[in-house]
């Protein structure tokens, strides 16, 4: 069982979308479906509410999720994705990426949906993504490496797009989600590259300082 102190950034997010959507639940009545007026209540992003002054439901509704589906599979996909993004960055650069990427997935989603109610972590979660992918135009990952992160990369994006022409997906969130994580990751390449470099060098160092001396006959 982990302990207080070794819970990533990655393990607190997930545990205050999971407080959230228990709130939801409990007040809604349901696991399944949480009513669109409970959302509402508690933070959802919907265009005449955020624009008369209630401007933190662009983060509100980022932990606030339609269901235990749609909780479950955001939050299997963040503990993924977060705990490779994390390594990138030092925490509080992870949090302010992961907020910003929300906040940016939110405003997109306001602008080409106002009149829609719209929640989820979905939106942050590709930002993720997008940070994830500006990495992989640098060569700090071997190039076989790197094809395959963007194959999959490109495999959920697609299929996630694909879903949302067809269902209640918010496309919009997703698309914002995941450019603003592109450019923040761009912006970020140098500090990134300095970080893993610096990574390197202390275990080489240390794979060093381990190696037991050799006797010579």
């Amino acid at each position: 069982m982990l302990q207080l102190r070794q819970l990533t950034l990655t393990h607190w997010i997930i545990a205050v979308n999971t407080a959230a959507f228990l709130l939801s639940a409990m007040l809604s009545g349901s696991l399944w479906s949480i009513s669109i007026q409970t959302l509402v209540d508690l933070g959802a992003n919907y265009g005449p509410y955020t624009t008369d002054g209630a401007w933190w439901r662009l983060l509100s509704s980022t932990v606030l999720h339609a269901g235990a589906i749609h909780y479950v599979f955001n939050n299997a996909v963040l503990y993924q994705i977060g705990g490779i993004v994390e390594q990138l960055v030092a925490k509080s650069a992870f949090l302010l990426i992961y907020i910003l990427c929300g906040i940016g997935a939110s405003a997109t989603s306001l602008y080409f949906n106002y009149g829609v109610v719209s929640i989820g972590a979905s939106g942050a979660i590709f930002g993720l993504f997008g940070f994830f992918a500006a990495m992989l135009t640098t060569d700090m990952l071997r190039p076989a490496v790197r094809k395959q992160f963007v194959k999959s990369i490109g495999v959920f994006v697609l299929i996630n797009l694909a879903i949302g022409m067809v269902g209640p997906i918010d496309n919009a969130a997703h698309l914002g989600g995941l450019v603003t994580g592109f450019l923040i990751g761009l912006l970020c390449l140098p500090l990134v590259r300095k970080r893993l470099y610096r990574a390197m060098a202390t275990h080489a160092e240390a794979a060093t300082d381990n190696q037991e001396p050799i006797a010579n006959d």
